[in-house]
């Protein structure tokens, strides 16, 4: 087979993931491997994933911003263009009880 990629990738222990796929609905997914600018998913289905999505990465923390490059019934090759951190929720400050 000859290779067609233009960076390596690195094959991950199948970290957990989700894809948005609207406001109100997320789709579990693994992420298989990656390189500096793409990354494979699988996940149960891909009918209801649109061309671009949001992704975020348990095992990283990253919220990422892709768009499909390829697709198969259970796995989409996609470009990660964005890293979101503005969407991220941020601790909260909770104030100490005073104890007397």
């Amino acid at each position: 087979m000859i290779e067609r990629r233009a960076e390596p990738r690195s094959y991950l222990s199948d970290i957990t993931g989700r894809i948005l796929i609207d406001e109100h609905r997320t789709v579990p997914c693994i992420v298989s491997d990656r390189s500096s600018s793409g990354i494979k998913v699988t996940l149960p289905s891909t009918d209801d994933v649109p061309d671009a999505f949001i992704l975020t990465v348990d095992g990283t923390g990253e919220t990422l911003v892709c768009r499909a490059a390829w697709r198969k019934d259970d796995q989409i090759g996609c470009i990660a263009d964005t890293l979101v951190t503005e969407w991220r929720p941020r601790p909260t400050l909770r104030r100490q009880p005073i104890l007397a």
